[in-house]
């Protein structure tokens, strides 16, 4: 018997100590970057100069371009700008279906004093160029290219090219019907238009110009770049030859006293917000929202074949309800009236930032058009790419008004089509609500970011005290603790509790400002929020995210209730209490890891690296609680032996 308890003990131990070496090479590989074949980039600027709107009201596409030798530091930016990292060195600058980021960017470069000529592709995780080949076939490229688009590539020495691998993005999603209903290869060629817009708003930034190409032989592209990744567009840098006039505003209305992000600015700000605070957003700060959004260099002839529809919440001088946004004209439309958003929220897979935004806006296209096209798988993905550059639009200016969005892919295209009142030749595309945030109110705008970025620290640094919580739990040091320093275990605890109720507070919105903590409003807000969240079954990523953060939250309450039980003898079931204390505490580590990998936007640029060193304290905890056992079992059999 002692044999087999100390052989089960040394398998453990073991097991163990492979688990923890293990994660420790990971960690070492992973936290030393091996140089291997990469150019490195001038950081981004993202403060810039051109304001957002002045810079989609001269976005266009070149007709004639010529050539401009383009310099490193313009090449990162661009970059930066399609596919780089922002906020939390996680998420990129164009929103991605389920994160899964399908697009590549390759370039080929005919050699500057600041880059030697070659073909390289782009690592966003690095802000590097990964270098392929110093030499390409120019023949190859321009044959697969037609008319005036072969003419402007042939007149430039640097093309960028937007490649896609769909396998990430419909591996998630997917469909059994026909190629343009899967849903996934839809989101793949929204990014690309995400992509494309960011892309042109940065090259007017830079007084430098395009010509979108998105007609074009792939097989020769793909043999061109040596690569299996599908073209979607290639882009040509230049300066254009004719001095055209940028696109006019079209009833434009300026805001006094705002203060607008410039292009780079909006560009690093951009993410997807789904918490809103209630109240009403101005008429004004909307019409801005949709005059400026819905101005895009269209990538066919025009925006006829796009459908804008709202449902109104809560907008000073509108009712609420819903309305047809005339794109020609920029003036709306009411069609009924009433709050359509519990139905709208229905249709889209009962998610709830739908229903709490004060505005949704749902952009369509008219699927007879795509039908009646000679090549209607073109013109679907073209439609598409106009779709992602609006959206994008979109993003970017609630950036720049304090507002939130996210784009919502996924619904109930029947039901929507009946909440806006489509016409049946139409299909919704995507919901996009638009929200109030703590940071559009004037007097919170000074203090809302350091508060938020205090926030993810605090949440961040709640881990550290848990994890004292947990170690003074060994045995080996609960034997050489006193009475008198045990309350140290009791303030950890609080501490996390505290840590982890403040972040949830400020990341979703119920406290603007330090002042807000002493109104009991807040701390109402906040219990009716977690109640709604906790009791609704949770539908995506995001979703499943914050659910395991409201569990962690229950869970830490047991933790302390338990604790308790144990301190004061409350129980007599003690050796239970201390099962279920133990139990509790591993759920709520788990729940908080899996929530930071989901969520977080500190731990997503290398959600690997945060999770195998969490294994590597946790492991640690279990090689130091049972050497004790281990010791004692040897120490048993010799004293047999003997």
């Amino acid at each position: 018997m002692g044999k087999t308890s100390k052989r089960q003990l040394q398998l453990r131990f073991l097991f163990l100590v492979v688990i923890f070496i293990g994660s420790l090479i990971f960690l070492i590989f992973e936290l030393i970057p091996i140089q291997v074949n990469y150019q490195s980039l001038p950081s981004p600027d993202k403060i810039g100069h051109l304001p957002l709107s002045s810079a989609i009201y001269k976005s266009k596409q070149a007709q004639d371009l010529r050539n401009h030798t383009v310099e490193i530091k313009d090449i990162s930016q661009l970059f930066w700008a399609l596919q780089g990292i922002t906020h939390g060195s996680g998420h990129r600058t164009v929103p991605s279906a389920g994160a899964t980021y399908p697009l590549e960017i390759f370039v080929i470069h005919k050699g500057s004093p600041t880059l030697k000529k070659g073909c390289y592709n782009y690592i966003p995780y690095r802000h590097q160029l990964n270098f392929i080949s110093s030499s390409f076939n120019s023949t190859l490229l321009l044959s697969s290219l037609f008319g005036k688009d072969r003419e402007a590539v042939s007149n430039v020495s640097t093309v960028f090219f937007i490649l896609a691998e769909y396998s990430r993005t419909t591996n998630l999603y997917n469909s059994p019907h026909s190629l343009y209903s899967f849903r996934g290869v839809q989101y793949v060629h929204l990014e690309v238009g995400h992509a494309i817009q960011n892309f042109l708003l940065q090259l007017t930034s830079l007084n430098l110009n395009t010509r979108v190409i998105v007609n074009f032989t792939s097989i020769e592209i793909q043999t061109f770049l040596a690569t299996s990744l599908v073209p979607m567009a290639v882009l040509p840098i230049g300066i254009s030859r004719n001095l055209d006039p940028p696109i006019l505003s079209r009833n434009k209305l300026i805001l006094e006293n705002k203060e607008e992000l410039t292009v780079e600015e909006a560009v690093a700000k951009r993410k997807s917000v789904r918490d809103y605070q209630g109240g009403s957003i101005p008429l004004s700060v909307i019409s801005d929202l949709l005059n400026d959004s819905t101005t895009i260099p269209h990538l066919l002839e025009n925006d006829s074949y796009l459908d804008v529809r709202l449902v109104v919440g809560e907008i000073d001088g509108l009712q609420h309800g819903s309305y047809q946004f005339f794109l020609e004209n920029n003036s709306l439309y009411q069609l009924s009236q009433g709050d359509l958003r519990p139905s709208l929220r229905e249709a889209g897979s009962n998610q709830i930032w739908i229903e709490t935004a004060q505005l949704d806006i749902v952009i369509s296209v008219d699927t007879n058009w795509i039908i009646q096209q000679f090549d209607s798988v073109f013109s679907h993905r073209i439609l598409m790419y106009d779709i992602g550059m609006m959206a994008q639009n979109i993003y970017l200016k609630c950036a720049s008004l304090g507002l939130g969005t996210v784009v919502v892919g996924a619904f109930n295209e029947g039901m929507t089509s009946q909440v806006v009142e489509l016409p049946s030749t139409h299909k919704p595309i995507y919901i996009m609500p638009i929200g109030l945030t703590s940071e559009f109110f004037e007097e919170t705008r000074d203090n809302q970011i350091p508060l938020t970025e205090l926030a993810r620290i605090i949440g961040l640094l709640s881990y550290i005290p848990f994890y004292i919580c947990l170690y003074l739990s060994l045995p080996m040091l609960r034997r050489h603790m006193t009475k008198k320093t045990r309350w140290i275990h009791c303030i950890s605890g609080v501490i996390t509790f505290l840590g982890v109720i403040f972040h949830f507070m400020v990341i979703h919105g119920h406290v603007r400002n330090f002042g807000d903590f002493f109104i009991f409003g807040s701390y109402y807000d906040t219990l009716i929020r977690f109640i709604i969240d906790i009791l609704t079954f949770p539908m995506t990523r995001y979703d499943i995210g914050q659910y395991l953060a409201n569990l962690a939250i229950i869970l830490g309450t047991s933790i302390a209730m338990t604790g308790i039980i144990i301190a004061f003898k409350i129980s007599k079931q003690r050796k239970l209490m201390k099962t279920t204390h133990k139990y509790f505490i591993f759920l709520t580590i788990g729940s908080l890891i899996l929530h930071a990998l989901l969520n977080g936007t500190i731990f997503a640029a290398k959600p690997l690296v945060f999770l195998f060193l969490n294994i590597l304290v946790i492991d640690l905890y279990f090689l130091l609680s049972l050497s004790p056992d281990l010791v004692k079992a040897i120490q048993k059999e010799e004293i047999s032996y003997q």
